[in-house]
């Protein structure tokens, strides 16, 4: 049986780190498979990038395409965490100007696959003139891509309050649902923004036509969603391609070892991780609540804060709430169930032989589903 041939694979990542760093952890396995990746972004993205391992780096080509000025984008305003949130929209305007760049860096190179990102709405028809196949990575669950996948075009969510159950259309009991808070932050997505199109249209443009539908996930959590999305809700191939996790990177970084130091002096299974992400803006009474309640839990803690660009600095408070739950969750009888779920679930994200499985079907679909045409 012929050996498959190697392809040229293209990926471009929304401008955020939560969407670019997922990106590269797959072209970094896919690139192990001895195939070459061009990772595209914009120059200021690519400089920010983890170091790409040895073994990879010479299959891997870093491709930086200067990001449009658009009027309201502050100088060097590359990615989500260097901008407001209310300024996001008109990053998504800049994006929107890589149109033609990125037409003219498929046309020159001519990659064998393009995969892409919710953002790139005009991206399908470029790719299917140039004969190029492209696939669409979510970074989001599938459990979140059932919600929006909306099988009765003429019965759309009209109110965040419809976002508060799970969709009629999921066969299956389940409890996974968004908050009033949650649904209201989403449905922003529904609203035409300052680029001039809607969140929800970007998505659902760039998922039509194309090849697959790769999603960061796995059976082992998200069977049941998984075969909902690819059976009934879309019409083409979903490939669950793992959870990818990070991979370890070197540091140069004297600030670990005092935490690894600290760390090695707690109770095993005893210390409190918090991390919000760089996109969330939590006010200052938010911050009083979380702050309060860890100092009262009494429970080791480590917080990982990152301010993004433009916020207002927030205050770090001593002493009060979230400390019930703190407990409850790690040291309670009654939230052993809890612990033991962790358990449970650290087990399968720990475990590489099952990501690799997972990527290894990816990449034989890619293999395979190939235009041989070209």
């Amino acid at each position: 049986m012929a050996e498959p041939k190697k392809l040229h694979i293209a990926m471009f990542p929304w401008l955020a780190f939560g969407h670019i760093i997922p990106f590269l952890e797959l072209g970094k396995l896919i690139a192990r498979k001895g195939h070459h990746v061009s990772f595209i972004s914009t120059p200021r993205n690519i400089e920010r990038l983890p170091k790409i391992p040895p073994d990879v780096a010479p299959l891997i080509t870093l491709v930086k395409l200067p990001l449009p000025h658009v009027e309201n984008l502050p100088e060097n305003g590359e990615a989500t965490t260097d901008v407001p949130h209310h300024i996001i929209p008109y990053l998504k305007k800049a994006h929107d100007g890589l149109e033609k760049p990125l037409s003219h860096f498929l046309e020159s190179s001519s990659p064998d696959w393009i995969i892409h990102d919710f953002a790139p709405h005009w991206l399908p028809p470029i790719a299917t003139k140039l004969g190029i196949s492209h696939a669409f990575f979510s970074i989001l669950k599938a459990s979140t891509l059932c919600f929006f996948m909306i099988k009765d075009a003429q019965d759309p969510p009209t109110k965040p309050e419809h976002l508060l159950v799970p969709p009629k259309w999921v066969p299956f009991p389940t409890k996974i649902a968004f908050r009033l808070f949650e649904a209201k932050k989403i449905f922003d997505n529904y609203e035409e923004n300052a680029s001039g199109v809607t969140d929800i249209f970007r998505f659902m443009t760039v998922i039509q036509g194309t090849k697959a539908l790769a999603v960061r996930t796995c059976m082992e959590i998200e069977g049941e969603w998984v075969n909902l999305l690819g059976g009934e809700l879309h019409n083409t191939p979903v490939i669950p391609v793992s959870l990818l996790p990070p991979s370890a990177q070197e540091s140069n970084d004297s600030s670990w070892d005092r935490i690894d130091e600290w760390l090695n002096k707690q109770e095993k299974e005893s210390v409190v991780y918090i991390a919000l992400g760089s996109e969330v803006e939590p006010s200052q009474e938010d911050f009083n609540e979380l702050a309060f309640g860890l100092e009262q839990s009494g429970l080791p803690f480590f917080w990982a804060l990152r301010k993004r660009s433009g916020s207002v600095a927030v205050e770090l408070p001593e002493g009060d709430s979230v400390a019930q739950t703190l407990t409850l969750v790690m040291k309670d009888e009654e939230g052993k169930i809890y612990r033991d779920k962790a358990k449970e679930m650290t087990t399968i994200f720990a475990d590489e032989d099952l990501h690799y499985r997972y990527i290894d079907k990816f990449v034989e679909f890619l293999e395979h589903q190939s235009d041989v045409h070209r």
